[in-house]
Formats: C-alpha cells, sequence, structure tokens
C-alpha cells in the first residue's frame, strides 16, 4: 500500500521497479577509492596478466552493469546522483584503458542494446541481468574470447522466437530475486521477460571447449543457469571461484563442491587454464578481486628477506603515527591492518 519495502537491502524505485541500495551508493560515487589507489591496484592486475600470458594463460577482466546505472530514471529521485558524478567505474575503466589491459566492458554495450533490443536486459524485480541480457552477455564473452585466444568454440544456434513469461511464478533463476523475499500476499507481476531458445552444437572441426577458471560475483551465474553457456561451451574441469572462496562446478545450480580456493594449488591451477575470467559489477570494484590478484602476483613475485625488513620499518613508522585509540581499541586487528598499509605503501614504491 505504501510501497515501503520492509527489508533493508531493498529499494522501492519508480513504477515499483527494485533495487538494492549497495549499487545506487555506488553509482552515487558513495564508496569512491583514492585515484592512485586505483592505478596501483590496475598496475598489478596488468602484472599479472603479463605473467599469466608467459605461461600461455590469458586472462580478461568483464565487467557487469549496474542495475542503478543502467536505468537511473527509475530510481527514487533522492537517490539520483548529479550527472557527472564521479564513480569507481570511472577511475578504474580509465586506468585499464591506460595500462592496455584486456577487459570487457559491458556498461556501454547494456546501454546501446537498451534502446535497441527487443526485450528487457534487467528485470524490474530483480538485481542481476536478465535471462535474456545474461545470453546476449555471453554470447558477446565467447566472441571477444575467440579474438583474445585465437580459438573457435561450438556454435550455439537461436531456436526460433524467445519463450514470453507474463507471471512471476515461472521466472528462473535470479529474475525475481528482489521480488520473493517481499513476501507479498500478492505477487506484484515482475513480468513480461524474455528466454531465448538455444541449441549448443557439439564441437566441428577447427572448434574447441577450452578450459577456463572464472573468478567473479553474483553475476556469473547468469552464465550457466538460463542457458549452459559455461557447461557447453568450455571443457569439464572448468571451475568457478565464487567471491574467490567457494569452489563451484559450472552448472544450472549452486553446485559447491565443498572445495575452498586457499586449500588448492594456486599455480597448478592457473596454468592449466587457457583463460583466467574476472567477472565483477561495479559495486565489487572496491574489494581487490577479493584477494585473487594479490594471491596471484605474490605466488610469481614473493617478497624477499630485503622486502620483508623495508616492510617492517614501515609498519614501525605507520605504528608509531597513529593514536593511541586506533592502536588499543582492536589490537590484533590494527597489527594486521598496519601490517597490510605498510606492505600496499611499499610495493606502491616499487611500481612507480
Amino acid at each position: 500500500m505504501f510501497r515501503v519495502a520492509g527489508l533493508t537491502d531493498l529499494t522501492v524505485g519508480e513504477h515499483e521497479v527494485l533495487f538494492q541500495p549497495g549499487p545506487i551508493a555506488t553509482y552515487a560515487g558513495q564508496d569512491l577509492l583514492d585515484e592512485a589507489e586505483v592505478r596501483f591496484r590496475v598496475r598489478r592486475l596488468r602484472i599479472v596478466q603479463q605473467e599469466l600470458a608467459r605461461r600461455g594463460v590469458k586472462l580478461l577482466f568483464v565487467l557487469a552493469p549496474n542495475k542503478a546505472r543502467f536505468q537511473p530514471e527509475d530510481l527514487p529521485l533522492r537517490l539520483r546522483p548529479a550527472p557527472g558524478t564521479l564513480t569507481n567505474y570511472d577511475l578504474f575503466t580509465r586506468a585499464m584503458r591506460a595500462d592496455s589491459l584486456a577487459l570487457l566492458d559491458l556498461v556501454p554495450v547494456f546501454a546501446r542494446w537498451k534502446t535497441t533490443k527487443p526485450y528487457p536486459l534487467f528485470p524490474r524485480a530483480g538485481t542481476h541481468w536478465s535471462g535474456y541480457g545474461a545470453t546476449l552477455a555471453a554470447d558477446t564473452l565467447l566472441r571477444h574470447l575467440e579474438q583474445l585466444g585465437g580459438l573457435r568454440f561450438p556454435q550455439v544456434r537461436t531456436v526460433g522466437s524467445p519463450r514470453i513469461i507474463n507471471s512471476s511464478d515461472s521466472l528462473l533463476a535470479t529474475d525475481n530475486d528482489l521480488g520473493w523475499p517481499l513476501n507479498l500476499l500478492w505477487q506484484r507481476e515482475a513480468t513480461p521477460l524474455a528466454y531465448r531458445r538455444l541449441a549448443f552444437l557439439p564441437p566441428q572441426a577447427g572448434q574447441t571447449r577450452p578450459s577456463a577458471l572464472f573468478i567473479g560475483d553474483s553475476f556469473t551465474w547468469g552464465l550457466m543457469q538460463f542457458s549452459p553457456y559455461i557447461q557447453r561451451e568450455f571443457s569439464e574441469d572448468t571451475r568457478f571461484w565464487y567471491y574467490n572462496n567457494e569452489v563451484h562446478l559450472p552448472d544450472s545450480t549452486y553446485h559447491d563442491t565443498g572445495e575452498r580456493v586457499a586449500k588448492l594449488n594456486l599455480q597448478q591451477q592457473l596454468e592449466s587454464r587457457r583463460f583466467v575470467i574476472l567477472l565483477f559489477t561495479e559495486h565489487n570494484l572496491k574489494d581487490r578481486e577479493y584477494g585473487f590478484t594479490d594471491q596471484v602476483y605474490r605466488l610469481y613475485h614473493p617478497l624477499t628477506a630485503t622486502d620483508q625488513a623495508a616492510i617492517d620499518q614501515l609498519a614501525q613508522k605507520l605504528t608509531r603515527e597513529a593514536s593511541w585509540e586506533e592502536q588499543t581499541k582492536d589490537l590484533e586487528g590494527f597489527q594486521q591492518r598496519i601490517r597490510a598499509k605498510a606492505q600496499d605503501l611499499y610495493e606502491r614504491q616499487l611500481l612507480q
């Protein structure tokens, strides 16, 4: 009745379009990082890309679109940022292009499709790309990887017209992931949405199903749950490292193998792949790829005794400069943060 959601992680926009507050805040620049920090992170990522390339592995960073950026006209008026607001998306894409990082930025692609495609690319009651949008993104990703890796994937054919859904009860996967938690007596229809009918053909002469490692956030599920792109276009040893923590088989359900990334042989996992694909949406850019880039950089650039001594000196200096309140509030956590900050400062100096 009052168009107010009783959930802290949900915002009701115009035309009853549902959003998550996190992506809205990121689109408004509220989690903006320091530009020097962004350049440092991208340089490390570029070094990781080069190290993997020397070992025959192609790394690609894929940026999934943010729903708030995709359709700001449906945000509540009070939450719409001023035109030209600087965001992490601006800083990262600028730095990635300046450093020639292999990047597939789907944000402008979805912006173009918004006015040219016949079906919704984001559902009204979902925070992720729609089933229709996800399959278009998957098609684009495959074509990009073909150019990057010099190969051809097995063919995917469209079979007839898409299946049009007119009932919330028939929506698949994430297409109603913000609608169901509202727990309404009567479901507001979040449709119509479209699901493409696709046929995945077996490999023909000159085509291959390469081994890949996907590291990403929940947008990655869309590449396997609506249509089996990852399952059918990549080899059977392909895995999805969800937030660089859980190891999942690329099937149509959330199939956690029980393995954890921290327990695996990182070098073997990386160097046995044809592709490493990092797929994140805008509001997760601030989180350092959930440790992945740091881990791979350290694998190929271990700290020497001289490095450790220099970092120790920096940590001692930072400790002396910290306030008494900072040091005593959480002593163990403070020491860990100081050490991490000292290491970042030291490595920034090396990369300048």
